[in-house]
């Protein structure tokens, strides 16, 4: 028997609050009508969202995932005739592009959208060349105050399913994704003053636009996304404590002391990082990938954690979209039984599918990852 939804939402703030380790709640990574209504607006999802509706676990995604100029609210400029934007549509795909006028030059950054793929690609970034740095540093940037009839309106329409969770870059992932990822790791070498100065902007950037919503009171559960960018053996244990660490306390102590939850985002290996995000006090991390794709299984990092974290995901979304049913039945039963007992756990896909319409097999392994997990929970 599905869970009601009283249970889901209560399951996951106990499970966060008192890092229960005998519930093991599931969730399908954002494939819910509430972080992507296009979702519920699209007939090759209503199948899959039908039978989602009474069993998944869901952490509503509220805001943008993007942390390019453009696509968030940490970047808002205040000055409406600071920043131009101009769209045109090519074949099967919207191209736009934005220019943001600055004390120090101008500023453009380029994207395209392409029908049926509900993603965003960037072509060209704000920081371009060295004096751009100077540029973006110049910008009148001044984070956008929080929309808070479209948050209440989604934690209303989310009701006791689950909780909602604002997604948000840190400093780091700020900085990466406004310029080409090469230029960061040379300039990181070349020039370290300006990238170090990058990220105390975007670090204040970030706490004035994470202050204004927990003053208005969004939450209770804050995704944190960018620490990959640094991790080793991108760059040096040290460099990614200076680049990501030291960056990143301020804000996840600022969720904190406002009763929030932390769920800290980290793609790869994770072995070496662990101490750090156990010092942080992150409340979960995800998305807990085992080898090839991270460094360490499942079990030892169960082990490792113990109670001091929840650990959320396992479940490669390669596998959501290719393998036979059964695969995704004994992957499921496998982290399961690596976790349980061990520490507190969250089954879900590594990643979200963002294709439409959406493909019959990764629609068929996202109903059995559900149904797994629910035959594994004793269908209570």
């Amino acid at each position: 028997m599905a869970e009601s939804p009283e249970s889901r939402r209560s399951e996951l703030t106990s499970l966060l609050r008192d890092r229960r380790m005998d519930i093991i709640p599931a969730s399908t990574y954002g494939v819910d009508r509430f972080s992507h209504p296009w979702m519920g607006r699209d007939a090759s999802y209503a199948r899959l969202l039908e039978f989602t509706e009474p069993r998944e676990h869901i952490f509503a995604m509220h805001l943008s995932y993007y942390a390019s100029f453009g696509l968030t609210d940490v970047l808002g400029v205040s000055d409406p005739l600071a920043v131009e934007r101009k769209s045109h549509r090519v074949e099967n795909a919207t191209h736009t592009e934005w220019t943001l006028r600055t004390p120090k030059g101008d500023l453009t950054a380029r994207y395209t959208e392409n029908d049926g793929v509900r993603t965003v690609w960037r072509h060209d970034l704000l920081i371009k060349s060295d004096d751009d740095i100077d540029r973006f540093l110049a910008a009148p940037f001044a984070p956008a105050p929080p929309d808070v009839v479209a948050f209440e309106a989604k934690r209303q329409a989310l009701g006791e399913r689950g909780l909602v969770e604002i997604e948000m870059p840190d400093p780091l992932c700020l900085v990466v994704e406004n310029m080409n990822y090469e230029d960061f790791m040379v300039r990181s070498l070349t020039m370290p003053a300006k990238i170090h100065a990058l990220l105390e902007r975007a670090g204040e950037l970030i706490y004035a636009w994470l202050e204004g919503l927990l003053a208005a009171g969004f939450g209770p559960v804050f995704r944190i996304f960018g620490p990959e960018y640094a991790a080793p053996p991108v760059m040096s244990l040290k460099r990614y404590r200076d680049y990501v660490t030291a960056h990143d306390r301020p804000l996840v102590d600022l969720i904190h002391r406002h009763g929030g939850f932390v769920r800290y985002h980290c793609h790869g290996p994770i072995r070496r990082l662990l101490d750090d995000f156990l010092a942080l006090g992150v409340d979960m991390t995800d998305p807990c990938e085992a080898p090839p794709g991270g460094d360490i299984t499942l079990r030892e990092l169960a082990n490792r954690v113990g109670r001091d974290m929840v650990l959320m995901g396992n479940i490669q979304l390669d596998d959501i979209e290719r393998a036979p049913a059964e695969e995704i039945d004994r992957l499921v039963g496998e982290a399961i039984e690596a976790a349980g007992g061990r520490a507190p756990f969250i089954l879900c896909a590594t990643a979200s599918p963002f294709s439409a319409p959406l493909p019959p097999v990764t629609e068929r392994n996202l109903m059995q990852l559900l149904a797994s997990a629910e035959k594994r929970r004793g269908g209570r």
